[in-house]
């Protein structure tokens, strides 16, 4: 049994925490924020988890899997169907009711239909696994949010005894450990970084979440116009604010005033209608790696 020292409690850090302890080490994680989760949960407004930008979980991944061998209830998972996905001046994402176009997409021969299908299935990062789930329903909202993958984690590592202190940065390491920035030193074996910083360039993306009062995307699951893309989490799973929108928008290079513009072309008068919202201006999506949440594990 090796001391295993975790700096960071996001999803990465947790999902880290729970195969160090499968392996049969001791482990203890500290996290700087008062929080634990990182970029990758989701927090309450007003009664609804907003995220940092849309969040699509593949179902039958690594991280699906292990939320599941660690949970007694399964995540409630509604998938995205591109059927119902509109490329604003070009059709659905997948036409399925028009063979002509669904046999030119597998073909290779409709570059818009596939850069829209890169960015709703790894947000304009080339990830075969999630392009083929997304195209089979298995590219998922999660009902409970982030927050609930990210809860159903830690519960198990507190279950299992393995603590989790927050407010607690480190200033340095050492060949046996690492010392806060209130000097107490920490002593470990190994000691393993998921602090969130990027290996490499990172590559930035802004986000915008918002719920409205109203359905103005009439039943669609999402909207595309270049490489921004809106989605309507709420229909695509009941639990995500029943009888409104939850819009989830990112856009991969024109910052938060290409959503905007978006929004104010196709759905008019969307800011008298917000419950609540939540934005980044620039966010960490990946870096050189390319990897998204399966990618952690």
């Amino acid at each position: 049994m090796k001391r295993v020292l975790i700096i960071g409690a996001g999803l990465h850090g947790l999902v880290t925490a729970v195969r160090e302890h499968l392996a049969k080490n001791q482990v203890y994680i500290l996290e700087k924020r008062r929080n634990i989760g990182g970029r990758g949960t989701s927090q309450p407004s007003l009664g609804h988890q907003l995220e940092h930008g849309p969040h699509l979980l593949l179902k039958g991944g690594k991280l699906h899997k292990m939320v599941n061998k660690i949970s007694r209830m399964k995540l409630s998972l509604r998938p995205i169907n591109p059927n119902k996905v509109m490329i604003i001046g070009h059709g659905v994402v997948q036409p399925i009711n028009n063979p002509k176009l669904m046999l030119k997409l597998r073909l290779g021969q409709d570059p818009i239909r596939e850069d829209a299908i890169r960015l709703l299935s790894g947000w304009g990062q080339d990830i075969p696994e999630r392009k083929k789930a997304l195209l089979k329903g298995k590219l998922c909202v999660v009902g409970e949010g982030w927050s609930g993958i990210v809860g159903r984690l830690a519960a198990t590592l507190e279950e299992v005894g393995i603590p989790i202190q927050t407010g607690i940065e480190v200033s340095e390491t050492y060949n046996g450990g690492v010392v806060t920035t209130e000097g107490q030193r920490i002593e470990a074996d190994n000691v393993i970084f998921c602090d969130g910083k990027p290996v490499g360039k990172p590559i930035k993306v802004s986000t915008l979440d918002l719920v409205l009062d109203h359905k103005p995307l009439r039943g669609l699951h999402g909207i595309i116009k270049g490489d921004v893309a809106i989605l309507d989490l709420a229909a695509i799973h009941s639990k995500k604010a029943p009888g409104m929108s939850h819009l989830s928008c990112i856009s991969l290079s024109g910052g938060l005033s290409a959503i905007e513009k978006l929004l104010d072309e196709r759905l008019s008068g969307w800011r008298s209608s917000i419950v609540t919202k939540r934005h980044n201006k620039s966010i960490t999506l990946t870096d050189e790696r390319g990897t998204l949440s399966d990618g952690l594990i």
